[in-house]
């Protein structure tokens, strides 16, 4: 067996698993494989039904000041509900004042479960779904029916969701204003395409992930080390700040910060020693993992960063 098609074994079967071990659970599928999702809104982009939830906060009001936005994507395998559980922006999203949308990945045609495409459309991608036309669509559409701050639209994600998020984040530059990863990894050749300002890189990833290795998948997904070196390089940071702490959840972390000259960090890695591939559990003096995701994500802007 040549290189690289053990290779591409060796991926299908991590992918496998990752879509086994992502965020599905049995309550949210209907019959047939069908999706239920609560509340769901309808989409059709590029002739197919593609389905979202939507959270707005209770203080919004078409009076109100425009609003970030922010997508959170389930992994492979999951549901916009499930994930919205799994990950619950809600109550931070009504003290912060954003809005916060979980859309549904497509469904695989040979009944493997959810995905996204986090590559352009190409014989590598799991199926033809227009992800990334998706996401246009979303922003426009949501953006026409509520007040929202378009130069403040973010996007994190776990496992595939968190692939599909760091891919956002040179896919479409111009659009997100700063990406966070959770247990996912950057496609290789990412650093081919032309980056037009510069973008928020938050990334948590165990070194024990079985799913997503930390050291990546040659020929597919680079090294977590490795998109933190990319975006470095782009975005002319340097190392700034390193910590090793156990959190209040006996996490044991490693922090790396990543700054520019001005002293903002573009570049924020959680590196989780001997963990797992979950949405992490995190405690850092008092702050969940989601608040530290929306921590970092509300310090960057489109007009900021260009």
């Amino acid at each position: 067996m040549n290189k690289k098609l053990n290779a591409w074994l060796v991926l299908f079967l991590i992918l496998f698993k990752s879509c086994a071990d992502d965020d599905s659970k049995s309550w949210e599928w209907g019959k047939k494989g069908t999706i239920e999702n609560e509340g769901a809104i309808k989409l059709i982009h590029d002739g197919i039904e593609r389905e979202y939830v939507l959270y707005i906060p209770s203080s919004y009001s078409q009076d109100s000041s425009a609003m970030p936005l922010v997508f959170n994507f389930h992994g492979g395998g999951g549901t916009a509900t499930g994930h919205m559980y799994y990950s619950d922006l809600r109550p931070i999203a009504d003290t912060a004042n954003f809005i916060a949308v979980y859309p549904q990945g497509s469904l695989l045609s040979d009944g493997g479960g959810t995905h996204w495409n986090s590559a352009e459309l190409s014989s590598s991608n799991k199926s033809t779904a227009d992800d990334f036309g998706f996401i246009n669509a979303l922003i426009d559409t949501i953006s026409s029916n509520y007040n929202v701050d378009l130069s403040k639209v973010y996007a994190c994600g776990f496992s595939n969701g968190g692939d599909f998020a760091l891919s956002l984040s040179y896919h479409m530059n111009e659009r997100i204003s700063a990406v966070a990863s959770v247990a996912g990894l950057m496609i290789e050749g990412s650093g081919e395409y032309i980056i037009g300002r510069n973008v928020g890189i938050m990334i948590i990833h165990g070194t024990a992930d079985d799913a997503r290795p930390y050291e990546g998948i040659d020929q597919y997904y680079q090294s977590v080390e490795e998109t933190v070196a990319q975006w470095s390089n782009y975005g002319n940071t340097s190392l700034t700040s390193t910590e090793n702490f156990i959190d209040l959840n006996g996490n044991n972390i490693e922090r790396y910060q990543y700054s520019t000259d001005d002293g903002a960090v573009y570049i924020d890695l959680y590196k989780i020693i001997n963990g797992e591939h979950y949405w992490f559990d995190l405690n850092v003096s008092g702050v969940s993992t989601d608040r530290l995701i929306w921590n970092f994500l509300s310090n960057f802007n489109i007009e900021s960063s260009m």
